[in-house]
């Protein structure tokens, strides 16, 4: 079965990785509930896919350059006067639930590594006892090895793969043989690039094959006529919908 993520919550539902969207997500069936983690100047997790607070917040600046007292002054656009949450609260809302985790550790704003990061998220996740509930996402493959070295995700890990990096690299065969040296065992590309030779020669070197920006419900249909192993969705609901219509 093709696994659903509900991507930043469900963004195309509710203000993406707002409280809001997480605890009407945690309603849903989903196997993941996924969102993004940055690190504040004064070292906070703070759950927000951009590394700057200006497009989805009335805040301005770079996360890496605030004290989380200047983020959580900060208002969610659309979301009712929530601020960004942390990734304490966002654990909060789904241990309760049979939703796992697939936590992406972003770049701060000069796209470099903030340091330390691997760390800090593995010792929250151990702390709340839901680490082997997680599965851990990066679009560099450096950061999915800095991840293991401190800990292991229970859920694993998983190589995001923009198109840019799919061609630089050299299509699927490139993406196989770098997770294979890597030891990474899932790939994640962007939607249009997926495609049945893809996921046919995935498989065939050992890994599995998901998707991301499955959105639409044609290209929800797509991924789920494929057999991809999981994908991430704006719009959970149709996907589970068009998921449940099959079985």
């Amino acid at each position: 079965m093709t696994l659903i993520a509900a991507h930043r919550g469900g963004a195309e539902l509710w203000p993406e990785n707002s409280p809001t969207a997480f605890r009407n997500a945690a309603k849903l069936a989903v196997e993941f509930i996924e969102f993004d983690v940055h690190v504040s100047r004064d070292g906070k997790l703070v759950v927000h896919h951009d590394a700057t607070l200006d497009r989805m917040t009335d805040g301005r600046g770079a996360i890496m350059d605030l004290d989380w007292a200047d983020i959580a002054a900060t208002s969610i656009r659309g979301a009712g006067g929530e601020r960004p949450p942390l990734l304490d609260e966002v654990i909060d809302i789904f241990k309760p639930t049979a939703i796992d985790l697939r936590l992406e550790i972003k770049l701060n704003a000069k796209a470099a590594p903030y340091p330390g990061i691997e760390q800090a998220v593995a010792d929250a996740l151990a702390a709340a006892g839901m680490l082997e509930r997680t599965v851990v996402s990066a679009f560099s493959l450096d950061t999915l090895d800095r991840f293991r070295a401190v800990a292991t995700p229970g859920r694993g890990v998983i190589w995001l793969i923009n198109p840019m990096t799919l061609r630089h690299i050299g299509g699927i065969q490139g993406a196989i043989r770098l997770a294979k040296a890597a030891e990474v065992p899932e790939l994640s590309p962007r939607s249009p690039d997926v495609d049945r030779a893809m996921l046919q020669a995935a498989n065939a070197a050992g890994l599995r094959l998901g998707a991301y920006a499955v959105n639409d419900l044609a290209t929800i249909r797509r991924m789920l006529d494929l057999g991809v192993a999981a994908f991430t969705s704006d719009r959970p609901d149709r996907a589970l919908a068009e998921r449940a219509k099959r079985a």
